[in-house]
């Protein structure tokens, strides 16, 4: 007999995962996040008034990975774990959703968020994701991918979905009511302009990177 899963919300960076902790949360889950980390990365990284997650981000710090009783203090629980951690935690029962977003969107959120590029190749980004899918599978975890998209346009029929597969959604209402449409700020016709907005950003790399 399995434990009581963990649950987890991952993705790659700025692809909805802190929208969908927050969903989550007000579905009834017990959330574990770290609250301090929530205003250290606002404040190193807002600029001329634009706060990457005003909201909250959702994470745990580095240290709460590594308690030697990871898997009995969050079974039952909510957790935000990005996509390059998924592979580094401990043997438990998991289930996760796994947040999805048009990769142009993701450069927009990136580059305002980092003033860089991201490290993932975009241009590869649904083979990332299937690459990384395939791995959770491969360790028996169960798998929900959620289009951030979706979220935005029907987020009462993706929580009913959530709930079908047994994560324990309580209050749809509630979670229809804390997605917050003024965030969705970067859409994939703003690429180009907030491209040249980025101070020194490398305009000389190859075709496919700069598309």
């Amino acid at each position: 007999m399995k434990k009581e899963p963990i649950y987890v919300v991952s993705g790659y960076m700025r692809s909805g995962t802190s929208m969908m902790m927050k969903c989550l949360k007000n579905s009834g889950m017990n959330a574990c996040y770290n609250k301090k980390k929530d205003d250290v990365l606002n404040k190193k990284y807002e600029r001329d008034g634009y706060r990457p997650n005003p909201e909250g981000f959702y994470e745990l710090g580095r240290k709460e990975f590594k308690v030697h009783d990871f898997a009995e203090r969050y079974a039952g629980k909510l957790i935000k774990v990005l996509h390059w951690r998924l592979e580094t935690l401990p043997e438990a029962n998991y289930r996760v959703i796994f947040m999805k977003r048009d990769p142009k969107e993701i450069e927009v959120s990136y580059l305002k968020m980092f003033q860089r590029r991201p490290p993932f190749v975009l241009q590869k980004y649904e083979e990332l994701v299937e690459e990384t899918v395939k791995k959770l599978k491969a360790r028996d975890i169960d798998v929900i991918l959620v289009n951030f998209k979706d979220v935005i346009d029907d987020c009462s029929q993706v929580f009913k979905d959530i709930q079908l597969k047994k994560w324990p959604v309580s209050n749809i209402e509630n979670v229809v009511k804390s997605v917050n449409r003024k965030l969705y700020r970067s859409k994939a016709e703003n690429l180009n302009d907030t491209r040249k907005e980025i101070p020194n950003l490398r305009i000389d790399l190859p075709d496919n990177l700069v598309k």
